[in-house]
């Protein structure tokens, strides 16, 4: 028991522990946490959300070993997620019963915890919302499915490709480069299936429910403000060259891409300083610095949250620097914008200034 909640313990006093004493069956409950966290356990023991935490928490830590073994961690990480009824946890629960489907054509994503080793999320689905294919760069991803159920197909960098294009879109000069990927992966997953990627194998993957769907991911490190994963579009008409399961894809070459900037005066950039609330909950404030301005996407007016450099391309229309989100300001006739919509990917997510 001591090296479970320990610090927990050691906050009580006589009189708080006095109150714990009075609830055994906690007790007990925490018992069977902390037997799971020390490994007396099978796979067939039920873990509640802090046990689950805890023994992730210990395994994430050993990608900082020189020589990390993905799979055995991820097959780890999949053993746990079985061993969870996440509808029964109440702070997913309380995620479930309150879902809205604020973004429509795009799934909706609520964080269920975070560190820096690793994050756990959970992803709902409209029948008809998908995720394209993308990577996760440098991390692994256990995805279980907790309803509905979806096609996911994963496929791993086969060959960087000397081929490439140039196309004009939205103020960007794109050059758009061409690779082969190998599918590793092609199924339906449905109720109680786990689906694995390691930073190696299977890292590039896609998503599509066939109806309402839910999935609690674990990812492992965290996203941070860094991460720049990469988005593809993978012919799937016919094999590459005949070779069987391998097909061409190309992706956006962000290092040679450049866009087309244009000057706008200080008075036209200070119409668009503010804070705007989005219509999928959480807050994205404008501010300048300099002759520039930016953007920060909070949860709450009054937390600080990630900020973004925003580069114009047009009158009211920006860029998000290194990243393939578009900021287009609209007015509200008083000299000052009124709303703003970012375009991420084929979603538009809108926000009115309320600030």
């Amino acid at each position: 028991m001591d090296d479970f909640k320990r610090r927990e313990f050691i906050k009580l006093s006589a009189l708080g522990f006095a109150g714990i004493a009075l609830q055994l069956n906690a007790v007990s409950a925490y018992a069977q946490s902390a037997n799971a966290h020390l490994g007396k356990w099978s796979k067939n023991t039920a873990l509640n959300w802090d046990a689950f935490l805890e023994r992730l928490t210990h395994l994430a830590q050993t990608q900082h070993q020189p020589k990390w073994n993905q799979k055995q961690y991820t097959q780890q990480v999949k053993q746990l997620l079985l061993q969870c009824n996440f509808p029964e946890f109440e702070n997913i629960k309380r995620e479930i019963e309150s879902y809205e489907d604020k973004t429509p054509n795009w799934f909706e994503a609520a964080s269920l915890h975070r560190e820096v080793d690793f994050q756990v999320s959970l992803f709902q689905f409209e029948k008809g919302e998908y995720i394209p294919h993308h990577d996760h760069p440098d991390m692994t991803g256990v995805i279980n499915v907790v309803s509905g159920s979806a096609l996911a197909k994963n496929y791993s960098l086969e060959e960087q490709l000397s081929a490439s294009r140039e196309v004009v879109k939205n103020g960007r000069r794109e050059v758009l480069q061409k690779c082969t990927i190998r599918e590793v992966g092609n199924e339906v997953i449905e109720r109680g299936d786990v689906s694995i990627l390691t930073a190696d194998e299977g890292n590039i993957h896609s998503i599509m429910p066939n109806e309402f769907t839910q999935l609690v991911d674990v990812f492992t490190p965290a996203y941070t403000a860094d991460t720049k994963s990469i988005w593809y579009t993978v012919d799937e008409d016919g094999y590459y060259n005949g070779r069987k399961n391998v097909f061409e894809a190309e992706y956006l070459n962000k290092g040679l891409s450049k866009i087309d900037t244009v000057k706008l005066s200080r008075k036209k950039l200070n119409q668009y300083v503010g804070s705007y609330r989005m219509n999928n909950g959480g807050f994205l404030r404008v501010f300048r610095y300099g002759k520039a301005i930016g953007m920060e996407r909070t949860a709450s007016l009054d937390t600080p949250g990630m900020k973004m450099n925003l580069v114009p391309y047009d009158q009211n229309k920006f860029w998000v620097e290194d990243q393939d989100i578009r900021c287009v300001f609209d007015g509200d006739g008083s000299g000052k914008s009124g709303s703003l919509t970012l375009y991420i990917s084929e979603v538009s997510i809108s926000a009115r200034r309320v600030k």
